[in-house]
């Protein structure tokens, strides 16, 4: 096996905020032009950021955006300047993001209990909404009506979710180590979700997946450090990818790149076709372990560090003669197997992420 892309060994860290603000939860909008951040004193930043530049323009921060802390930050599929945020006291709110300004455009309350979750379809049609007990909820974004909204009590609590690239079917990765399959369907504006395929993976609790839409695949991560790799059309686990080194928090793909947020290590960045991995984020580790990649480019990495700071992660600038930006990944981007580099591949002993041969710190 070789690794099948390459990737930067040098980077510079932007910040999005002053060292004093603290960060739990970050968001790329759909095509990467803007980031917003959850802070612990219940405001949101959001700024335009310039690939090119490498650097954040026109801020905009909503102060007070809750009463309660924000568990859930995403940005609406289909309408990129639209911001919704869901906070600890189930209150639903929807931001339109301007220049240099913002508006609330919608706001109420859910039945949910600890919202945990939220992912809208990729044509924006739906949002789905899974809570700490164990409870989905599927709403009609365009409305966002309790009335017409779907329930449903799960098996298990919902540990990640995705949706397929058709917005048909729901994808969920329960705690009780199942990947559960829902077809959601919508007649003369009657909603209807129902159970189509059932796959147990694993006996611990799936924590993160993600839909890979240009190869059909669900990617999903183990409480046990497992990495399951999944054929949708036949629902079977094709590759276990095992010796990860510690319990993972969330994974997120621009394949065939995989950044990996661990609850005890720094955040680590594999090949999952070559199985190798090529890059550790120092400085990553910490209670709010995440890390999202930029929608086309993969040497972008947005993270919370250890101390709480959101940041963002780009390839160093070199001096001399202008370099070619790296090509887009499409948009869903999460699957677009981009050909192998044209430099040097290195061989690897097996098709399983392994830790290089020299040794690490313990952390």
């Amino acid at each position: 096996m070789t690794i099948t892309f390459s990737y930067p060994r040098e980077f510079d860290t932007l910040s999005l905020d002053p060292p004093h603000f603290r960060s739990s939860l970050l968001a790329w909008d759909a095509d990467g032009t803007r980031i917003a951040c959850a802070r612990t004193d219940k405001s949101i930043k959001v700024a335009k950021f310039d690939h090119i530049r490498q650097k954040f323009d026109d801020p905009v921060v909503i102060t007070a955006a809750h009463e309660s802390p924000v568990a859930v930050l995403i940005w609406e599929c289909s309408r990129n300047a639209r911001l919704t945020a869901i906070s600890t006291d189930c209150t639903l709110k929807v931001w339109e993001i301007k220049t240099k300004a913002h508006k609330l455009v919608r706001s109420l309350k859910l039945a949910n209990t600890a919202p945990k979750l939220a992912k809208y379809s990729p044509d924006g049609r739906y949002l789905a909404i899974a809570d700490k007990e164990a409870n989905l909820i599927l709403l009609d974004s365009s409305t966002l009506q309790l009335s017409t909204a779907i329930s449903i009590k799960m098996s298990s609590q919902i540990g990640d979710m995705d949706w397929d690239a058709d917005s048909e079917t729901l994808i969920c990765g329960l705690t009780d180590g199942s990947l559960q399959l829902y077809r959601v369907q919508n007649n003369n504006n009657l909603h209807a979700i129902e159970l189509i395929q059932s796959l147990h993976l694993s006996d611990s609790p799936i924590v993160s997946i993600k839909y890979i839409a240009d190869r059909n695949q669900i990617l999903a991560a183990g409480l046990d450090g497992q990495l399951l790799v999944v054929d949708v059309q036949l629902l079977i686990c094709t590759k276990s990818l095992y010796n990860l080194d510690d319990a993972p928090v969330c994974i997120d793909i621009l394949a065939p790149a995989v950044a990996i947020s661990y609850q005890n290590n720094n955040v680590r960045i594999f090949d999952m076709d070559g199985g190798e991995e090529v890059h550790e984020v120092k400085n990553s580790k910490g209670d709010n372990a995440l890390a999202k990649f930029h929608p086309q480019f993969r040497e972008i990495l947005a993270y919370i560090d250890g101390s709480g700071k959101a940041t963002v992660m780009v390839a160093k600038k070199r001096t001399g003669p202008a370099r070619a930006l790296p090509r887009p990944v499409s948009s869903r981007g999460r699957g677009s197997g981009l050909s192998a580099s044209s430099g040097p591949s290195r061989t690897i002993r097996s098709d399983r992420f392994e830790r290089p041969n020299a040794k690490r710190p313990k952390y």
